[in-house]
């Protein structure tokens, strides 16, 4: 399957950064800032010394944010009583490997330096090709003296771009633009593939039925194996971006235990039963 001409000029309609509507975050609580030159939206940034969670998003490195990443970051930060920052980071074909690695990397230093990220109280989040991001940038975090985070908060993590054989011909596509001829190998563009050792706690969220299900599994075990912590979240029938941008009764079954583990990482107290 190819993307084709057409398909690739409505990949690049969706890269603009956008900003949460109106209905999930009113005006005043949202602003637009660059980080290290990368641009980065705050929700509720006068939180920030109480905690923050900054978002990487998924889109098979090809696509920006959606509303529903606005909708699933606003209430996790909300419910978790944090800050919360969007990334928005260069996208293939224009920009493919290392520059959205170069970006993340470049805008969390920059947030370390604006005393932005709270020692033990920040949170790095990402799904889909964004969590593997994540895995890819914690790695390089402690070369560039960056205060790392308490949790990375994974929904199901594309974290390994060689496995071809289990991909549908859309992520196949999108993993050969990203990468445009880099050894897919390399660990900043499959983590599955390089050193787990020395992670900070990891908490998955996963539908048992994504075909990136396999990648939440077996970093589960090789984390486990060197000695680190995580904890799987894994829903039985459920897939195709769950649970971000797939809503419901399993979804906000996986949203709570992601809150529960934002507060538990960032030292708040445990949440009221004001489940959704």
């Amino acid at each position: 399957m190819s993307i084709g001409t057409l398909g690739a000029l409505r990949i690049l309609a969706t890269q603009s950064p956008t900003t949460p509507p109106r209905s999930v975050a009113s005006r005043d609580r949202v602003r637009r800032r660059r980080h290290g030159h990368v641009p980065v939206t705050w929700i509720d940034e006068q939180k920030a010394a109480r905690g923050v969670i900054v978002h990487l998003h998924g889109g098979s490195y090809l696509r920006g944010e959606r509303a529903e990443h606005w909708t699933w970051l606003e209430e996790v930060a909300r419910r978790a009583d944090v800050a919360a920052a969007m990334i928005h980071y260069s996208l293939a074909p224009r920009h493919p490997f290392p520059r959205a690695d170069e970006d993340v990397l470049h805008a969390l230093h920059a947030l370390d330096r604006a005393a932005l990220l709270p020692a033990g109280r920040w949170v790095l989040s990402g799904d889909e090709a964004g969590a593997g991001l994540a895995l890819g940038v914690q790695a390089q975090l402690a070369t560039l003296g960056v205060t790392e985070p308490s949790l990375l908060l994974l929904s199901v993590p594309w974290a390994d771009l060689t496995a071809e054989h289990r991909l549908d011909g859309e992520h196949r596509q999108a993993a050969r633009m990203y990468a445009d001829g880099a050894d897919r190998e390399d660990p900043r563009i499959s983590p599955l593939r390089g050193d787990l050792e020395g992670l900070p706690p990891v908490h998955l969220a996963v539908g048992g039925d994504d075909l990136l299900a396999p990648d939440s599994r077996a970093l589960v075990e090789r984390i486990a194996a060197a000695g680190g912590e995580a904890v799987l979240h894994e829903e039985p029938g459920h897939g195709d971006g769950f649970p971000i941008v797939r809503p419901g009764v399993a979804a906000q079954r996986a949203w709570r235990s992601q809150i529960a583990a934002v507060r538990a990482a960032v030292g708040a107290r445990p949440a009221t039963a004001d489940a959704h």
